[in-house]
């Protein structure tokens, strides 16, 4: 797979309710320990090497990336098993500002009502009613990505810089 078909495939995945890579895992930084959740691909800038996501502002990646933009994303493919890990760093767009603002006014109204309850881990019978205001939006932006295909005929694996575009085959 080429880096042009990795970015083809990603941008299929976040318009495709059910592709595997529709949701990937994010991994961020709480402290010194690694913080891992879904999260569900909104958007794909291939020319920026980008992939974007929505999230709760009240949420604990948030303030994780406010403190460290530093970030991971993993795919996993399992019907090409095709795993593919993103590292990278993390912008965060926060409510009110005109990415936020944009991606908000394109959200349907069942997704909207998502950001109107309680905080993140916070007590189920509470609301908040911010909903637009706890509304942000995080631009991942990769550095490198170490890609890996299982098969019986011979895993492959290939580390790519995305910035040199350089792509070293390496053992898996």
């Amino acid at each position: 797979m080429t880096p042009d078909q990795i970015w083809r495939t990603l941008s299929v995945a976040c318009t495709t309710p059910g592709h595997p890579l529709r949701t990937p895992t994010l991994a961020t930084v709480d402290g010194t320990t690694p913080s891992l959740r879904m999260v569900v691909l909104r958007a794909v800038q291939p020319e920026a090497y980008a992939l974007v996501f929505h999230t709760d502002t009240r949420s604990a990646k948030w303030t994780q990336l406010d403190e460290n933009p530093a970030a991971s994303v993993l795919t996993w493919d399992p019907e090409q098993q095709i795993q593919m890990r993103f590292s990278g760093q993390i912008t965060r767009h926060a409510p009110g500002s005109e990415l936020a603002n944009s991606a908000w006014d394109q959200l349907p109204p069942h997704t909207k009502e998502t950001y109107a309850g309680a905080a993140p881990g916070g007590a189920l019978e509470a609301t908040s009613g911010t909903g637009k205001n706890a509304f942000g939006v995080l631009i991942f932006t990769a550095q490198t990505l170490d890609w890996l295909r299982l098969s019986r005929d011979g895993n492959t694996r290939a580390l790519v810089d995305l910035a040199t575009a350089r792509m070293d085959w390496v053992a898996p």
